[in-house]
């Protein structure tokens, strides 16, 4: 059999989800900003949910998991630990090393942009119809596994589950 007739419909898939992708982003980026709600950058939510994820990461996983350099990763980090969102501590295995994880207040601020998130796509998706939200869900879950078995850093052996 043919390969590429094989592999048709999921580079289907493939361009209509790569097409949408940053529509959805710059849905909820521009969402983040209009609604004073949000206390949260992008970016600032982006460490955020690294730190969710992942539980304690170093500065330079962050950088490298947001695709940024020290430098602009550790003014985003800076302003957070100024606002209380994140907590600095040192490495037990390596003193030069500084380890960040969320405070109360940063889980706080993450938990409320979500939800702000969350509504903002509900509203989107409101006008499918009862069997294509369906359809929605069940292809989204069953895309998980395949990205969570990367990683969050979306590379094989990127970005290490802490």
């Amino acid at each position: 059999m043919d390969q590429t007739v094989e592999k048709l419909p999921a580079l289907e898939c493939a361009v209509e989800f790569l097409e949408l992708l940053p529509l959805i982003m710059g849905s909820l980026q521009c969402e983040m900003r209009r609604d004073p709600a949000t206390g949260l950058t992008m970016g600032q939510f982006r460490v955020l949910s690294v730190l969710n994820w992942h539980g304690v990461c170093s500065v330079s996983q962050i950088a490298d998991f947001l695709e940024l350099g020290l430098p602009a990763t550790s003014k985003i980090i800076d302003g957070m630990v100024s606002a209380g969102m994140l907590l600095r501590r040192g490495d037990p295995s390596d003193r030069r090393r500084v380890l960040l994880e969320i405070s109360s207040v940063g889980r706080n601020e993450l938990l409320a942009t979500r939800a702000i998130a969350h509504n903002h796509l509900a509203n989107l998706l409101s006008p499918l119809s009862e069997p294509d939200r369906a359809r929605l869900i069940e292809s989204l879950r069953s895309m998980r596994p395949l990205f969570v078995k990367l990683g969050s850093g979306g590379c094989p052996g990127k970005f290490s589950h802490a």
